[in-house]
């Protein structure tokens, strides 16, 4: 799966590991997951330093192959629900093998 339009959500910003999007209050307007395994995830959470806050959205590649755990790629917008509000930061979790999540936010 390509990484959406860019003139609607800008540019995305990739994430290979657990890391800090933003270090002050923003908002987050569409994830994805290109997902290696069936256990691949993306968490998003309202902090600057670690994955101890809030969460505030999560998503799970869906499995496509249950003989051998492969997943396939999700693209969420969170345009139609006005984007999803951090009060202190954006701090994204990835977990799963070979699992790659883009993230758009202001």
């Amino acid at each position: 799966m390509g990484v959406p339009s860019v003139p609607l959500f800008g540019n995305p910003t990739r994430v290979t590991t657990g890391v800090a999007i933003k270090a002050s209050p923003g908002k987050i307007w569409a994830v994805q997951l290109d997902g290696g395994t069936d256990a691949s995830s993306l968490i998003f959470y309202n902090d600057i330093d670690s994955a101890n806050g809030t969460v505030l959205y999560s998503i799970v590649a869906p499995c496509v192959v249950s003989t051998n755990s492969e997943a396939s790629s999700v693209f969420v917008s969170l345009l139609e629900l006005g984007g999803i509000d951090a009060s202190i930061g954006i701090w994204c979790e990835l977990a799963g093998t070979a699992a790659i999540g883009y993230v758009w936010y202001s």
